[in-house]
């Protein structure tokens, strides 16, 4: 990403000096001189977008106030009244630059299963929130990607989802109205699509910030319409921890 001075970032990410970027995928614009890199890891999710930015409003609040939020009762009421205050439920995204489709500012490439090579998937001009899930669980035990059927699967080429296929599954949510059926289970999100490693890229323009969170932390992060933040997610090595009973 371009460097910048004062970046809020959670404490699952760290500053590093490699450029961890796959080169397989070129880039199409010129880099700055000085681009700042980060590295983390998240076990549950990802998201960017609407969603990210309620709860980065949330987070602030009550570091700020925290006599505020002192149950759950009092959280929600507070979580709801920041997501229609952002618009997550009453404003049209037709009104404001700034709450109009991720379209405007993102760019989707994907290595699907069993594919060496990346691939540029279109974002749905409908959402506003943009997830890539590791576990086929979300907000308190949801499954907002959904039981699909074989017929399904086939069709649009996905496989089923499990917590242990080093799969992304990638979906988006259009706006709060449809994110509260998807977390109640009455339809499943949008659908994007499923893959081994995913590379978001972002650009502004009309937008000059963008909100992040990787398993509920979230963070804002400048952007300009000269030079673009790349967020590459791969799978990693892992080791099984077997703990005796008594």
């Amino acid at each position: 990403m371009p460097y910048v001075e004062e970046l809020e970032i959670p404490y699952s990410l760290k500053e590093t000096d490699e450029t961890p970027l796959d080169q397989e995928l070129e880039v199409e614009a010129e880099l700055p001189e000085k681009i700042s890199c980060y590295q983390g890891v998240f076990y549950n999710y990802f998201s960017i977008g609407m969603d990210a930015q309620v709860a980065y409003g949330f987070h602030h609040l009550r570091n700020e106030k925290p006599y505020l939020a002192q149950g759950p009762i009092s959280n929600k009421l507070i979580y709801s009244g920041y997501s229609c205050k952002q618009g997550w439920f009453f404003t049209p995204c037709s009104s404001d630059p700034g709450l109009r489709s991720l379209k405007n500012i993102l760019r989707i490439y994907a290595k699907k299963v069993n594919s060496s090579k990346w691939e540029q998937i279109p974002v749905p001009s409908s959402v506003r929130s943009i997830v890539a899930l590791n576990l086929p669980s979300y907000g308190s035990g949801r499954n907002p990607w959904g039981n699909l059927t074989q017929e399904y699967l086939e069709k649009r080429g996905f496989v089923e989802a499990r917590a242990d296929d080093g799969v992304l599954e990638v979906f988006g949510f259009k706006q709060g109205w449809h994110a509260s059926m998807v977390m109640v289970e009455l339809i499943p999100a949008k659908h994007i699509t499923q893959a081994s490693a995913i590379r978001f890229e972002l650009r502004g323009g009309e937008w000059t910030e963008a909100y992040m969170q990787m398993d509920g932390e979230p963070w804002k992060k400048p952007m300009n319409k000269e030079f673009s933040t790349f967020v590459e997610i791969k799978r990693v090595p892992h080791q099984s921890v077997l703990v005796r009973g008594e």
